[in-house]
């Protein structure tokens, strides 16, 4: 499609994977089959796999931009997500991605939200889920249940410590607080939420990129959007991340220690999408996987509102080449795409 859009460097730094030009195509090929009303009729099955990181989420939120102005709302079989993966997911399925890419510099990125002199609440989901997500930026849950693509929600169940996928298909399922409860970070945020009787925490704990449940479930081409450098192994907790561990046995020792091995979940998962290892008795999978330009330097924390920006359009307009052939400079990409939302300012 559009793999040769780009620079061998741009290549070697930002798109990795597994036969990520099959992926591309079993991509473009199950949408067409989907929006035809084909069921499996080649035994494919396609996915996007979105990771998040609190505010290293606009790079994934962008990245959806040019998703679904390609026409993919519908296009893929499931969407994966956790924490803000999972919201990115959301505004996408309600087709609203360019909205909620704009909630990023427009409304979190504030003291309201991150504020480190508030240590019991250093990232304020309550403000998020009651004022943004679900008031002035509302997320549309009506159209993402009636959207005919499933989105999966990654959570972590506090007394097991495991993770716990809730879809939206699910009528059972309340979807803005099983959002909340997916983006709910343990320390950060100082209370975990309550679903059907249980309480959960953060999804990216135990699985930030759940691409083995992608492959389990048996999409075979799957789109994944990292927030993460190409180069990056996340490393062992240190002091500091073990005494925050240590913090954690308040709620559960089994949350603890699976906060404690989250490098090896992390890790297994950049294994898997870079081919490093192979799932035993699958088909073969195509991945593409996408990374952000290392460059714009985006951490969980980042509030800069340009900085936020120029991840989000860099991000855009980087699947925009690889899905399109379609020439497209970023200013165009996210004028034709979003118009007045906020992306018309570019630094």
């Amino acid at each position: 499609m559009g793999f040769d859009q780009l620079t061998s460097a741009e290549l070697d730094a930002c798109v990795g994977g597994v036969r990520p030009e099959a992926a591309i195509a079993g991509i473009h090929a199950r949408r067409v089959e989907r929006l035809e009303g084909s069921t499996t009729p080649s035994g494919r099955r396609s996915a996007v796999v979105l990771q998040g990181g609190a505010m290293r989420g606009v790079i994934s939120a962008g990245a959806m931009i040019p998703m679904e102005t390609l026409g993919f709302t519908e296009g893929f079989d499931a969407v994966y997500g956790a924490s803000a993966g999972a919201i990115n997911g959301a505004y996408f399925l309600a087709g609203q991605a360019a909205f909620g890419a704009s909630v990023y510099y427009r409304d979190v990125a504030n003291r309201r939200f991150i504020n480190f002199l508030r240590p019991r609440k250093v990232m304020d989901m309550d403000f998020v889920f009651d004022e943004v997500v679900g008031d002035r930026s509302r997320v549309d849950v009506e159209r993402i249940r009636r959207n005919p693509t499933p989105l999966f929600v990654v959570a972590t169940d506090v007394h097991t410590g495991a993770a716990t996928v809730f879809s939206s298909h699910d009528a059972k399922v309340d979807l803005l607080a099983t959002l909340k409860a997916s983006a709910a970070v343990p320390v950060l945020y100082g209370r975990s939420i309550a679903l059907n009787g249980s309480r959960y925490v953060d999804g990216g704990v135990v699985d930030a990129v759940p691409i083995a449940r992608a492959i389990a479930d048996g999409c075979t081409d799957i789109l994944v959007m990292l927030t993460v450098p190409k180069a990056l192994r996340v490393r062992a907790p240190g002091l500091l991340q073990r005494g925050v561990a240590a913090g954690m046995r308040r709620l559960s020792t089994a949350l603890a220690e699976a906060f404690v091995r989250r490098h090896e979940a992390a890790n297994g998962a950049l294994d898997l999408i870079a081919g490093r290892v192979v799932p035993a008795g699958r088909q073969p999978v195509n991945i593409v996987a996408v990374f952000p330009d290392p460059r714009f330097g985006i951490g969980s924390f980042t509030t800069h509102v340009p900085r936020l920006k120029s991840a989000a359009v860099d991000a855009a307009w980087r699947v925009m080449r690889l899905f399109s052939d379609a020439p497209c400079r970023p200013t165009e990409l996210i004028q034709f795409v979003q118009g007045r939302m906020g992306f018309d300012t570019l630094l």
